[in-house]
């Protein structure tokens, strides 16, 4: 690790693990290192001006009453607002192209509560949304976008009109009282050139999401080229997976009203020369609220969690070697606002080249649900920018933010010299996101298993027996998944014995949970097996039991020197761990020095 990233400092005790049901990763952003491909490959197109997608041969209007399938033989136009019935089903075939007219007033697509939407494209045959306009005359804002109402809890109520559309029009209304809702499935999907604002505040966005419940599916999901936000979701518990935000005018990823699903997987790259005016809004990267307007307690609150996203601003490299410039739009600013009690969680994420990584405001760091934990900020620091950006850079744009980003026990990484971290994240039409090994990117993959050794005593007195607890750290980027083992040479002159386990031997045996009484730190050895076979205690964890980053399993002995051991004998304590996605070797022992008085 190069002194470009502050060192994590890994605790010897840690509040609590994340206990949620993402996918385990050993690395920080979006994308696994090479020579695994990214996940944007084939289905998004980052050059959307210059594609040809024929022209429409099915205008569309109104109000979809029966179940429909679009066909990828036809080229669809939706003129005005088209939307799907209560209780029908639109069926859209892979490798469909739908325009929206932009000739006329907010064309869009807009699902009803109640309604489905099954648009299911593959990776050789997504299907698009875009401009009806002809190649190199494509605008932001064309269209409106695509609108999907759901029945799924919110804190503002059951029946609550929906952003961009209208407050008078019962079509446009979300929310309910089930969770589990189904709104139906988007995969392998772009949206291009959407957007509209109709005031301040009330603006369609390129996929808009009203309530929708967990049992829709929407994964791997491209907007791009977007008037407002790329993704907005107002309350709900709808899971995503694989989101890319590129180069639209506001945020990337925009969170309110008790949103509390799960997102993994997100890409969100801002553009230099557009955002929004500072006057109206702010462009970040995030922006999360629990309720735009006092008292921001109601409830649910907006609880979302994301994993393993890749944010870019826009104060871009010209290259890996160097050479950041200043963006010529006025109105970005942070890679995170949480804001307004929001309970948002990011995790396993890289913040690039804003003008501000982060900003918590104080009810939110007060309330201590949100998290902005095991993250990278990566950003030049030491450039003095002229206005609207006067000043440096900055991490954390205020005190407390800063207070909460720098906690060992957070887990957060500073890098100061942002530009070599991806392998190519400056070139707009053929970017590579991931790790760049040959850079700073170099330390955000890979697990790193540390052991560490806590002991009552070093100076044993006769037939004395001590406490011992042997942690074992992940302090590099990346959970530990898979079989870790544990290897101890027995001390000559002393035996180690595992708490509730009467004898050791060659067979692997349970440990049982419980707490040192000289540390009062509990252990983990319920997730342990514990054997004795060759003068060596093994300990090898159990299937499923996985060391998440910045986070430690402790496991609990005793040693005690033997009768006849003399006084005067020197023994060397020698801990050593392996496996469990470990990548880095030289540093997987620990020691520690036993005499006898």
């Amino acid at each position: 690790m190069t002194k470009k990233i502050l060192t994590l400092t890994f605790l010897l005790a840690i509040t609590g693990m994340i206990a949620m049901a993402q996918v385990p990763t050993t690395y920080r952003g979006a994308f696994e290192p090479a020579p695994t491909p990214m996940w944007t490959d084939n289905w998004t197109n980052w050059d959307p001006q210059n594609a040809s997608y024929g022209a429409p041969t099915v205008t569309v209007t109104g109000v979809i009453t029966s179940n429909t399938t679009w066909t990828k033989d036809n080229v669809y136009l939706l003129q005005g607002t088209v939307f799907v019935d209560s209780l029908v089903t639109l069926t859209i075939e892979a490798g469909t192209v739908v325009r929206g007219d932009a000739n006329t007033v907010i064309s869009a697509l807009s699902i009803q509560r109640g309604g489905k939407i099954i648009a299911n494209g593959t990776p050789c045959n997504p299907i698009v949304f875009t401009s009806s306009k002809a190649i190199g005359a494509r605008l932001k804002g064309d269209w409106g976008g695509l609108i999907i109402c759901g029945r799924a809890l919110n804190n503002l109520g059951t029946n609550v009109p929906i952003e961009g559309i209208g407050a008078t029009n019962p079509r446009a209304r979300h929310g309910g009282s089930i969770p589990n809702d189904n709104s139906g499935s988007l995969s392998y999907v772009r949206i291009e050139y959407a957007g509209f604002v109709i005031a301040a505040n009330n603006e369609m966005n390129g996929l808009t999401m009203g309530s929708v419940g967990s049992g829709t599916t929407i994964n791997h999901v491209e907007v791009s080229y977007g008037l407002d936000d790329a993704f907005e979701w107002f309350g709900g518990s709808v899971n995503c997976s694989h989101l890319v935000a590129y180069r639209c005018l506001d945020d990337d990823f925009d969170t309110d009203n008790g949103y509390s699903g799960l997102v993994q997987f997100a890409l969100g790259v801002k553009d230099p020369a557009v955002a929004d005016a500072p006057a109206v809004s702010t462009s970040e990267g995030w922006e999360s609220d629990n309720n735009a307007t006092s008292p921001f307690t109601i409830l649910p609150k907006t609880s979302a969690s994301f994993y393993n996203v890749t944010q870019i601003g826009a104060f871009r490299c010209g290259s890996n070697a160097g050479g950041i410039s200043q963006p010529t739009a006025d109105g970005f600013r942070r890679g995170a606002r949480l804001r307004r009690n929001t309970e948002l969680k990011i995790h396993n994420s890289i913040f690039m080249n804003n003008w501000r990584g982060l900003i918590m405001d104080a009810d939110v760091i007060a309330n201590g649900l949100a998290a902005f934990k095991n993250n990278v900020i990566a950003m030049d620091y030491s450039t003095v920018w002229s206005a609207p950006y006067a000043g440096t850079t900055v991490a954390a744009e205020n005190t407390a933010t800063a207070t909460y980003l720098n906690n060992p026990a957070n887990g957060n990484s500073i890098v100061s010299a942002p530009c070599d971290v991806l392998v190519n994240a400056w070139s707009f039409t053929n970017p590579d996101f991931r790790p760049n090994s040959a850079g700073s990117g170099a330390a955000l993959s890979g697990a790193d298993l540390t052991p560490g050794i806590q002991i009552e005593t070093a100076l044993f007195n006769a037939n004395q027996t001590a406490e011992l607890l042997v942690d074992i750290f992940e302090n590099a980027v990346g959970n530990s998944n898979g079989t870790i083992t544990v290897t101890i040479p027995v001390p000559s002159g002393f035996t180690l014995a595992v708490p509730s386990i009467a004898t050791l031997s060659s067979t692997p045996t349970s440990g049982t949970n419980g707490t040192s009484a000289f540390f009062a730190t509990p252990y983990n050895n319920g997730d342990w097996n514990f054997s004795l076979s060759g003068g060596f205690v093994t300990a090898t964890s159990k299937a499923g039991v996985s060391i998440p980053q910045a986070g430690l399993s402790t496991l609990g002995f005793t040693i005690k020197r033997n009768t006849g051991t003399p006084a005067g004998t020197n023994s060397n304590l020698v801990i050593t761990v392996s496996g469990g996605s470990d990548s880095t070797p030289a540093n997987n022992s620990a020691n520690n020095s036993l005499s006898t008085l």
